[in-house]
């Protein structure tokens, strides 16, 4: 049953000419009116009763700021805090313009997902992200807690993993071990849902393992010459005991995520031994299983029934959609740009989708062509293609209606962190490309217009800087922010250098 929340907002008024909002992400119907209102915030006297818009669903808001006050009129909590968030963007210096506002999002899942492994990202600048997602009406912070590189969140059954498995990033392996305890995730997931943010963990299995199976070699399935320990060892019943203790950490730190989230992505890189492995042979004869592939294969539907016994619904990349997961249970995150089929066929399989291409929602990827540090395969993300995406214009012919299927729950942008070791180099390749990720995931299409979103993003610029935020400017081209000592250039994409893109 659906409560609904009221809040009326008393303020004092002041009659002067009225400039149009400067909102991100751009409200799907709004309409100026005459006046400016003065806010009076001590005068605000919240009140909470019932009402019938079902219309807004369970995130919009009705808001409407006239001189003698201000109404908000939300499903839920969630609608009422983006109408505050709207309203917030429309003040400046106590007075906001009278303006009525009927919003909702156009995709319930609107997400960023930040890799720690590769390089760690401290609680603090975490919280910032998180402030800043809010701001602008994302919901769904998506975090990569574990990779070859590092393991990252303390599992109390194995503290190896961490003091061990934590060792190290992409710059230095050696590098001192860092990690989140578990304090400071759980204080992480309830900052994240005091603003409405679901955190979905990502524990990456069975390949990208090496940071777990560094901790715990027992647990190794092999890999290649290059990722000698990429993989766990599919067969072997304490490996999946092991698995399955830690995802019961997992859920226990996350009790509502709603998804996690196994990876399930790019074992090839890694699956080279599994064929010589005694346990791996066993369970191919048990199981009736053909080949490494077919063994991948069932990996993937032991876990993702495991999660699902969890309460939660089984996550991955859009590897696992031919593995046979129950539909109803699985969210698959297309990521693979070059592979449409896979969208296709995770749609006609039943399965909820996030959709999250590479291009245009990796943010490793460079934003400017004149940049030198970040991937460049296929070409780049600029701001304007992250703005234009889901749309037709974005995506070939045959996948556009797939924007408007039903079982697609949404899109995020994704920061693969080969190329960010400081925190500067990560927001500069996050902002301003998160504010125009915003808008596609929360506007109509209809309603989507770079160059009105270019005029309203000048104003946002230099308040990100204000809140001591690392960003690109694209309209006076601002210099690349690279690491320092400066990164390598880094170009992935299995024409180049076969290695994982994950």
């Amino acid at each position: 049953m659906k409560t609904w929340t009221v809040l009326s907002l008393t303020l004092a008024a002041a009659v002067t000419a009225a400039a149009a909002p400067a909102v991100i992400p751009q409200p799907a119907e709004w309409k100026l009116l005459d006046g400016v209102a003065t806010l009076a915030p001590e005068r605000i006297k919240p009140s909470i009763q019932p009402s019938a818009q079902p219309a807004l669903g369970a995130e919009g808001y009705q808001l409407v700021i006239i001189p003698s006050g201000v109404s908000i009129i939300a499903a839920t909590e969630a609608g009422a805090f983006y109408a505050r968030q709207t309203l917030a963007q429309l003040t400046t210096a106590g007075q906001a313009p009278c303006v009525s506002i009927t919003d909702k999002p156009r995709y319930a899942w609107r997400g960023y997902m930040l890799d720690v492994s590769r390089h760690f990202a401290p609680i603090a600048e975490l919280k910032a992200l998180l402030d800043e997602m809010a701001r602008y009406k994302l919901n769904r912070f998506h975090w990569h807690l574990t990779d070859d590189e590092g393991w990252r969140i303390e599992i109390k059954k194995y503290p190896l993993l961490t003091t061990l498995g934590g060792i190290g990033d992409k710059s230095n392996p050696k590098a001192p071990a860092q990690f989140y305890t578990q304090a400071e995730v759980r204080d992480l997931v309830a900052y994240a849902a005091a603003r409405h943010i679901v955190v979905v963990p990502e524990i990456d299995m069975p390949g990208h393992a090496s940071g777990a199976t560094r901790a715990y070699p027992a647990h190794a399935g092999g890999g290649s010459e290059r990722l000698p320990n990429f993989t766990f060892n599919p067969g072997k019943p304490e490996t999946l005991a092991f698995l399955q203790d830690i995802l019961r950490e997992v859920k226990e730190l996350f009790p509502d995520c709603g998804v996690i989230h196994y990876g399930g992505d790019e074992v090839h890189f890694g699956w080279g031994k599994w064929d010589s492995l005694p346990e791996v042979e066993a369970l191919k004869q048990k199981e009736k299983l053909a080949d490494k592939q077919a063994v991948e294969k069932w990996f993937n539907r032991k876990m993702g029934a495991f999660i699902n016994t969890l309460g939660c619904d089984v996550g991955g990349w859009d590897e696992i959609c031919n593995a046979g997961l129950a539909p109803d249970r699985t969210v698959i995150f297309w990521w693979r740009h070059d592979k449409p089929a896979q969208l296709q066929q995770a749609l006609a399989g039943g399965y909820k989708v996030v959709l999250c291409p590479r291009h245009p929602c990796y943010f490793d990827f460079l934003q400017n062509p004149a940049h030198k540090v970040g991937r460049r395969w296929h070409g780049i993300n600029e701001l304007q293609r992250v703005y234009g995406f889901p749309d037709a214009s974005t995506l070939p012919a045959d996948l556009a209606p797939s924007v408007n299927d039903p079982r697609v729950l949404g899109m995020q942008a994704c920061l693969w962190a080969e190329t960010t070791a400081t925190r500067a180099r990560r927001e500069f390749l996050t902002y301003p490309r998160l504010l125009a990720l915003a808008e596609a995931a929360w506007t109509p299409a209809a309603r989507k217009n770079f160059d009105d979103f270019s005029v309203r993003l000048k104003s946002h610029l230099p308040q990100l800087q204000q809140r001591g935020l690392t960003a690109y400017d694209p309209f006076v081209q601002s210099p690349e922010v690279v690491d320092q000592p400066a990164n390598a250039t880094y170009i992935d994409g299995p024409a180049k250098n076969k290695q994982p893109a994950h």
